[in-house]
């Protein structure tokens, strides 16, 4: 059998791509795991938060690739397509997830959709190569099958998570084509830093601004948590800044703000009425209140004076470092924590070689790519989810165009 299109992978996109085939196109899917959307279920925390309300183009590392899809989908779409299949949105600020919080529900009635749409699904099948035999796609699996289908859709996911089979296994291949790969990176992921205190504040978990610093100056910063561990920086602020974080890593630095609702200034201020109030304590005294007990040791030592000193002995010298402490609190970067803890993955198949319109292969006629394949990446808070759906809406519209009866 001739399918109209075949689907390498059966994550988010894919599932999604199947669950729009109200058309009843013959469509196989191919997934190399025992169950399909296993990566889905850690979406969200496990809640699944499946779009923003502020979807917007800017958020994208390449807008001019997504600017059409969002013009033409949206985020409105995408509530509306999951609304039909009976999931409801519950809003968080501008977050969008299931009413039900349950990442599980969004895999159920996706899996319901692709069975109801008559898709093919095939587990524990590794696709071990594909070719172009004319206008057919020949695929071969691990077991020597042969499946052949007048569209392939690539939608195997980036290197995010190997133990899910997001592993980039299928790249070697698509760069036979002549197709471009930009090389993967993990990205939303913590790092690991060079600090000596780290264990001591292992598990404490502060609202700041973080920037993200190379040579002096400031790439990128971020308002949220800050989570310390072990090893280093996690949170969602470390999240969100690891996406700009490009080439050599040690190369970076990241910068905690503890005070970031006050300007140096009213900082300074705020410190000499404590050192005239309660000048009395001695310095780990003094900062009781004003931050949290295990910053104390760390600033303290920063600061280079014994914990003994009394506040009223500070000068204004030292007042004006510990306001750069408490706005500048700098960590080395060693590395990230790798794929498998990182929730995407930056690099994939290179934008310029897709109809940013359709998803189609601008070298291969009848190839086309979906989801996290694509060197595109958001931010945390559905950006990513988004684009899995919004890329397997262009696709699926332009081969239903095609292959319609």
């Amino acid at each position: 059998m001739t399918y109209d299109a075949i689907v390498i992978g059966a994550g988010a996109a894919a599932l999604f791509f199947g669950a729009l085939n109200k058309d009843k196109l013959n469509i196989l899917m191919l997934e190399r795991n025992d169950r399909v959307g296993k990566k889905l279920l850690t979406t969200g925390n496990g809640r699944c938060n499946y779009t923003n309300t502020k979807l917007d183009e800017n958020t994208y590392n390449d807008k001019d690739f997504t600017s059409y899809m969002i013009e033409k989908y949206g985020y409105e779409a995408i509530v509306e397509k999951f609304k039909a299949m009976g999931i409801y949105p519950y809003m968080e600020e501008d977050r969008v997830y299931p009413m039900s919080l349950q990442a599980s529900s969004v895999l159920d009635v996706l899996r319901y959709e692709n069975d109801r749409n008559n898709i093919d699904i095939k587990t524990d099948v590794f696709v071990k190569s594909f070719h172009k035999d004319g206008d057919i796609f020949v695929l071969k699996d691990q077991n020597a099958n042969i499946y052949k289908g007048k569209s392939l859709v690539i939608a195997c996911g980036g290197a995010a998570m190997p133990k899910f089979g997001s592993d980039a296994n299928l790249f070697k291949q698509i760069k036979e084509l002549g197709i471009s790969v930009i090389d993967t990176k993990p990205a939303l992921v913590p790092y690991e830093c060079d600090y000596k205190y780290l264990k001591h504040l292992d598990g404490l978990r502060v609202k700041a601004k973080l920037s993200l610093k190379k040579a002096g100056k400031i790439i990128k910063d971020d308002e949220d948590d800050v989570l310390f561990t072990k090893y280093g920086l996690s949170g969602p602020t470390v999240f969100q800044l690891s996406r700009y974080i490009k080439g050599k890593e040690s190369a970076y630095k990241f910068s905690i703000d503890f005070f970031y609702t006050f300007t140096e200034e009213e900082m300074f201020t705020l410190l000499s009425e404590r050192r005239k109030d309660i000048g009395h304590k001695s310095l780990d005294e003094f900062f009781i209140g004003l931050i949290h007990k295990r910053l104390i040791i760390p600033v303290i030592d920063r600061l280079g004076l014994a914990k003994e000193t009394l506040a009223k002995d500070l000068s204004e010298n030292n007042l004006h470092k510990i306001v750069k402490i408490l706005k500048d609190f700098e960590l080395d970067i060693i590395k990230n924590k790798g794929y498998g803890i990182g929730q995407i993955s930056l690099g994939g198949v290179a934008t310029e070689e897709i109809n940013a319109k359709t998803m189609e292969s601008k070298k291969v006629h009848g190839l086309y790519f979906i989801g996290e394949v694509i060197d595109i990446d958001g931010p945390c808070g559905g950006y990513n989810l988004s684009f899995a759906w919004l890329s397997a809406m262009a696709a699926y519209d332009d081969i239903r165009s095609r292959w319609k009866a």
